[in-house]
């Protein structure tokens, strides 16, 4: 049997680049070789990129021995693109126009939902105009809004919001930038770490004493879009921040979330409504509240969630009775039908 020749893309320009070769390692480990040649492509962080052999090990032991692609002769070389992007550059549309351009099949969410879905501010009014329960929030646009409207918007909040909330940079993920706020005289400094990384930023009420469950969904039409069982995450630190995802390793996990099947069956229906609502294809991961009283509200979805062997999308299907290496063949051959 021909195999199937796999481009998998990692780095990126995003702050994320590095989480992005952590997943990379994962995927790389486990694709199937039987099934899959594969060919590795580093993005540096001015969004170069590079080609070679055993390109991602060169990169992590900075050995030199890489050469520029020659992206005139990409689809010549691969039969699909699977980007292992976080973030700005990888997760909002950008590298996904591109493998269109080129006519090259690829995994994962297409241009308009990927671009979507990194924005917090665009995700959260497409959830609003679809009546999706979500925490009340606003924007502040330090790019389209004068310095008049951001400062009275910033004094609306204030005045109108309970705090504690959340100031979030609109376009990165991985929780870099956030701060959760509990008094109103921090909120400016919350503000000042948030536009280091992104002008426009999105400030949320916090929904207190909630559970934070993670739902992994998979599909490309009707048909075949299904859902994980749901996982709760149990942050070590006061909410689910970088440092608690990827340093400090001391986050807990509830996999399958210990929950009545009737919410576990709510769960998994909005998931999978908020996946078609976002016009997601091949993967993605919604992320769900629930308060005391059991109400259920959308946090954010990740259209490039983590892929390392330990991460929440993997570990869910894992959970689900779909192995890591049946996964990534899924995932292919889903992007091979787009």
């Amino acid at each position: 049997m021909k195999k199937i020749k796999v481009g998998v893309f990692f780095g990126g320009i995003s702050p994320e680049h590095d989480v992005s070769l952590i997943s990379a390692t994962g995927i790389l480990s486990q694709i199937d070789r039987t099934r899959f040649s594969v060919k590795e492509f580093w993005i540096n962080k001015k969004g170069q990129i590079w080609s070679g052999n055993s390109v991602l090990n060169k990169v992590m032991i900075g050995k030199d021995g890489l050469k520029l692609a020659d992206l005139s002769k990409l689809n010549k070389q691969i039969d699909i693109a699977f980007p292992v992007l976080h973030g700005q550059g990888g997760e909002d549309g950008t590298i996904q126009g591109m493998f269109e351009m080129l006519d090259i099949p690829y995994v994962g969410c297409g241009i308009a939902s990927s671009a979507i879905c990194l924005d917090k501010a665009l995700f959260n009014d497409l959830m609003e105009a679809h009546g999706i329960c979500q925490a009340k929030y606003s924007v502040v646009d330090f790019t389209y809004q004068s310095q008049i409207e951001c400062e009275n918007s910033i004094q609306d909040i204030q005045k109108t919001f309970s705090f504690p909330v959340f100031v979030k940079p609109a376009r990165a993920g991985s929780s870099i930038g956030i701060s959760k706020v509990k008094e109103k005289k921090d909120l400016q400094k919350a503000i000042n770490l948030a536009i280091a990384f992104d002008s426009k930023i999105v400030i949320e009420e916090s929904i207190e004493n909630c559970k934070e469950v993670e739902v992994a969904v998979m599909g490309s039409s009707d048909k075949t879009i299904r859902a994980s069982v749901p996982g709760v995450v149990i942050p070590a630190a006061e909410f689910y921040d970088y440092d608690d995802k990827y340093k400090n390793n001391q986050t807990k996990f509830e996999i399958p979330a210990n929950l009545s099947k009737p919410l576990l069956r709510k769960l998994s229906d909005l998931a999978i409504r908020v996946y078609k609502i976002s016009n997601c294809r091949g993967l993605s991961r919604v992320d769900l509240f629930i308060d005391k009283k059991e109400n259920i509200y959308i946090n954010e979805i990740n259209t490039l969630p983590g892929f390392t062997p330990i991460s929440m999308y993997p570990t869910l299907w894992k959970a689900s009775g779909v192995s890591y290496k049946t996964l990534i063949t899924k995932l292919i051959h889903l992007g091979l039908k787009r």
